[in-house]
């Protein structure tokens, strides 16, 4: 089991729990501290009546937790717009905001990682003005023997209350919740709070990130809690933001990793390190229309293909690239999300998924209201207007979209699939 955390005691994370119960198919299960204990499948939500910095009491309330995510509010001095993810912990002498001096929480890496990419994609899909990031390590909880992840939405009150932003959130920790992958992780050192290197290595790359330890840090840090780093990140290397430190502080990061016996990775020796890429021949729009229907699938299928995807600013693939000739593999991985969703036919040029999908329109002549009864009817549920019973398949409309493909390879694998004459 894997517990979603959020508190009573911030408005941001009061938000979030709401649309966990509300929106994301959690059932009521119970109580916990006089709020509703909340079950999907094997992912539990609670809002605490503590702060989260302060919740190391979970162990004992959940024995059997793999990992905990915590969803809840990021609070700066600086009013920046954000989405976060960090592991727990306090890296100096001082444990300002909860946990232990020098001691650092269990971190979980593939998680945070699955809770990055959400944040991005929520940033590119939904159009909003965040900037998403790892922080370094900072605040408790610490002593709890799982690992735990923070997943934020800061830093004022008025990004508490954007329920864009906070949908945004709920969706990543589910996501980081349900993480089955897993990635060869790494600790971060150097660089900034927010980390901008070790993010983008988690962003674009195969690997994950565990702990950070800024610059700022490592005046101050010691050889025991460098190795708390290194140990309970499951890290096989650590990755250091070589201009973002001076060189005292990069000298110091060395010498403790050659101490320990750790590798140490830097971004030309991952460029080093990885094979001969070529560009893959494959239809683009085929692609792109996959990641809209299930972006998630289609991350997975590149990555098992060992597929990397060049994009434009914002977002949007402008390009593939792979060491082997894996594009048919790509063109039927892509058919079976789209034939997922509906009905696929195919003219000899054009592809054309007919589907139903939940109408807007129909709803709201209907007398609904966009919340969560959207939700339920979404969910295949019933809802209650009134007197009126209004079922799911009463809110449909057949839809069409049309892939036009341009790619002559594409084409052949299409005209395969379908049996099409040449």
């Amino acid at each position: 089991m894997r517990v979603i955390v959020t508190s009573q005691e911030d408005i941001a994370g009061r938000n979030i729990f709401r649309v966990l119960r509300e929106e994301l198919g959690f059932a009521e299960a119970g109580e916990f501290e006089g709020m509703p204990l909340l079950k999907r499948g094997e992912v539990f939500a609670i809002a605490t009546e503590r702060r989260q910095t302060e919740a190391e009491h979970l162990d004992e309330h959940f024995p059997k937790a793999e990992y905990y995510v915590f969803a809840t509010r990021h609070k700066a001095r600086e009013e920046r717009r954000t989405l976060t993810v960090h592991v727990t912990g306090n890296l100096g002498r001082e444990a300002r905001v909860g946990g232990s001096p020098e001691t650092l929480a269990y971190a979980q890496p593939s998680a945070m990682k699955v809770a990055l990419l959400a944040l991005e994609r929520a940033r590119r899909e939904l159009n909003l003005g965040y900037e998403v990031s790892f922080e370094a390590t900072h605040h408790g909880p610490t002593q709890l023997s799982k690992p735990v992840l923070f997943v934020e939405v800061g830093s004022t009150e008025k990004e508490w209350r954007d329920m864009q932003a906070v949908r945004a959130v709920a969706r990543a920790a589910l996501e980081a919740a349900l993480c089955r992958e897993s990635y060869e992780a790494c600790v971060g050192v150097g660089g900034t709070h927010y980390a901008p290197r070790h993010s983008e290595l988690a962003l674009e790359t195969q690997y994950a990130v565990g702990h950070i330890i800024p610059s700022y840090a490592l005046p101050e840090l010691s050889s025991e809690v460098f190795a708390q780093a290194v140990e309970k990140s499951g890290a096989g290397f650590v990755y250091l933001d070589w201009k973002g430190m001076k060189r005292k502080e990069r000298e110091k990061a060395l010498a403790l990793a050659e101490e320990l016996g750790v590798p140490v990775k830097r971004r030309r020796d991952l460029r080093a390190q990885s094979p001969a890429l070529a560009p893959l021949r494959v239809d683009l729009e085929l692609v792109r229309v996959a990641e809209k229907l299930n972006s998630k699938r289609v991350k997975q299928v590149l990555g098992s293909l060992g597929i990397v995807a060049e994009r434009d600013e914002s977002g949007k693939i402008k390009g593939l690239l792979s060491e082997r000739d894996a594009g048919e593999a790509l063109v039927r991985a892509c058919l079976d999300i789209l034939s997922s969703r509906g009905e696929l036919s195919f003219n000899g040029s054009e592809l054309v998924l007919t589907y139903t999908a939940f109408d807007p329109a129909k709803a709201a002549k209907l007398g609904l209201r966009p919340g969560p009864e959207y939700a339920r009817l979404s969910r295949g549920e019933s809802v209650v207007v009134g007197e009126t019973t209004i079922t799911p398949e009463m809110v449909l409309s057949r839809r069409e979209l049309r892939i036009q493909l341009k790619d002559g390879r594409t084409l052949e694998v299409l005209r395969k699939t379908f049996k099409y004459p040449r």
